[in-house]
């Protein structure tokens, strides 16, 4: 084929008469839709923006489109963003002949569905993938509301179609299709919106697509030729098909990243989360860029087709790690726990779960001591004497008395734990978002506990001298003194806290332990904090007093001892 360019109108460009547009599987999804932090507007809305504002009695000219053909496909190398916006534009414009147009994406069902669809009047676009679960379909939406929003005001949308099909150019750029992903690569690096990790999969489903054939010479037996050629159909049918499962693993892994839970969990925004980062640092222990993770598939290999087939291996293998310690209820839950306050140990300690997790006793061990403050390299090195003073400070600290007052983060920590060890009892998934909204909550409010202060007045919990009408109400309503305690604890102590949401504790404010059990378990209403299944042991004793209190810091306390006292064991004897 010989390469050429010249120049289309929109009308000859896209009604190429029993021809097909076909995005190949190497290509992003659809973008154009989205918002660019420092963008004033959306690549749609700009496109539609300049058509309106153009000169309509001149020429418009647009960008370039980079095209391969093959027989009646023309397979999109560069412009799948402008032909797709063009094709929802003349849909949204009522324009009946856009019913022509036959675009194909190449391996995403739902988008192909979505697109041809459109062609039908009955079509309640809005309502497919009603989630929003696929990205393209998510943004083709989005395009069409943009869409709509821009051309509203269109006094004559006959002359302004008239004007889009005939006074609309662009140059039309066809290459040889040996040259399709090499050219794909090139021109998107150059691309500011082209982000790394699209870069990596274009970069590999071209080095994957290198015929790695070797030369036949010709023979007088058309035997022998009709055998070689034999060969060469089938190597050909196997690279496309393994470029394709290939783009379909990469856009399977690209969509579990971008589920809502994961990036949650991970805390992560990069759209291939973190297995690029992680394989990346794994294999040379430094940052991953794409530059840098091209030269793995080229070092010691002429076309790197192999070594491409070796890391997508390990990628895929990378992977299944990822899911597996994320859908794993246990495995998940102590993860959770350890990287709760990980800061630079985050990697670490992922790298350590996905290495043993299939040991729950060794996860769980490490998760014990991560959550009283160790750090990974500690824990790896069995520092024993960290290790023991760091518990001993936990274990002073759940003995006090105001533990609230003087080691907060401590009882959040602990009471966090014990809430999760219910789920993994379960087997259920902890919500853990509660970190960033949690709150502490006296059982028994200490507004309703008084004492005698050092000049013998009377105070409560909260720290306020209680006046003439608050005395008065001493002997009409629920209160605790706490010098009846006897130093076994107070209003302030762990075993009158318990772990809820922020915005439940604002509910609770003052109210007695009645109202509190009352609110907490009125099924319907919504309660965030219901299903934090430690606090729910705690909230459903029916009484609620000295003994109580004192009898929840013991349980506490010895369930601590016997946790720390047996890693301790073992990492004597280790």
């Amino acid at each position: 084929m010989n390469n050429r360019t010249e120049f289309k109108t929109i009308k000859e460009f896209l009604f190429q008469e029993n021809r097909s547009f076909i995005i190949p599987n190497y290509q992003r999804g659809y973008k154009w839709a989205v918002k660019l932090e420092d963008k004033k507007a959306t690549a749609v809305e700009k496109l539609i923006r300049d058509l309106i504002n153009a000169n309509k009695q001149q020429e418009y000219f647009l960008q370039g489109v980079t095209v391969t053909e093959e027989d009646e496909n023309i397979i999109l190398i560069d412009g799948q963003q402008r032909t797709t916006t063009l094709y929802l534009l003349l849909w949204a414009l009522q324009y009946e002949k856009f019913k022509e147009i036959n675009l194909q994406y190449d391996i995403r069902e739902k988008s192909k569905k979505f697109i041809n669809k459109l062609k039908s009047n009955d079509f309640d676009y809005e309502n497919f993938d009603k989630e929003n679960k696929i990205q393209d379909i998510f943004y083709f939406k989005t395009a069409i509301t943009q869409i709509k929003t821009a051309i509203r005001n269109i006094e004559n949308k006959t002359d302004f179609i008239e004007f889009l099909l005939n006074k609309v150019t662009i140059i039309y750029i066809v290459i040889d299709k040996n040259k399709a992903t090499k050219t794909f690569t090139m021109m998107n690096g150059a691309k500011a919106s082209m982000l790394q990790e699209e870069l990596v999969k274009a970069e590999m489903l071209r080095k994957i697509s290198i015929p790695d054939i070797e030369e036949k010479q010709v023979s007088s037996s058309v035997e022998e030729n009709l055998r070689d050629l034999k060969e060469i159909i089938t190597k050909d049918w196997e690279t496309n098909a393994l470029r394709s499962r290939y783009a379909r693993e990469w856009d399977k892994w690209l969509y579990w990243w971008n589920r809502k839970d994961v990036k949650v969990f991970f805390n992560i925004e990069n759209p291939m989360g973190l297995l690029l980062d992680y394989f990346y640092e794994r294999k040379s222990k430094n940052k991953f860029s794409f530059d840098n993770f091209r030269s793995l598939i080229t070092e010691n290999n002429k076309t790197g087709k192999q070594k491409t087939k070796l890391i997508f291996k390990e990628l895929r293998d990378l992977q299944k790690s990822f899911e597996d310690i994320f859908n794993n209820e246990i495995v998940y839950n102590y993860l959770g726990l350890s990287l709760i306050e990980s800061g630079n140990d985050k990697s670490y300690i992922i790298n350590y779960f996905i290495e043993n997790k299939n040991d729950n006793e060794k996860l769980k061990k490490y998760m014990l001591q991560k959550i009283i403050g160790a750090t990974h390299k500690e824990i790896i090195d069995n520092e024993i004497d960290v290790l023991k003073e760091k518990v001993s400070i936990v274990e002073q600290a759940i003995n006090e008395d105001f533990i609230y007052n003087n080691n907060i983060n401590i009882a959040n920590k602990l009471l966090l734990y014990y809430n999760v060890y219910e789920d993994v009892k379960l087997k259920r998934k902890f919500d853990f978002t509660i970190w960033q909204n949690k709150s502490l909550e006296h059982i028994f409010p200490k507004s309703k506990v008084y004492h005698n202060d050092e000049q013998e007045e009377l105070v409560d919990g909260n720290g306020e001298f209680l006046n003439s009408e608050k005395l008065n109400t001493i002997n009409d309503e629920t209160w605790l003194n706490r010098d009846e305690f006897k130093n076994e604890g107070s209003e302030h102590c762990i075993g009158n806290l318990v772990l809820l949401y922020g915005n439940n504790n604002s509910e609770f404010g003052a109210k007695s332990v009645k109202e509190k059990k009352k609110r907490y378990f009125e099924i319907s209403k919504e309660f965030e904090s219901r299903h934090l299944l430690h606090t729910i042991s705690v909230f459903a004793k029916d009484n609620w007093g000295i003994l109580e209190i004192q009898e929840n810091k013991n349980r506490i306390i010895n369930r601590f001892e016997i946790d720390y006292n047996f890693i301790i064991k073992k990492a004597e004897f280790k």
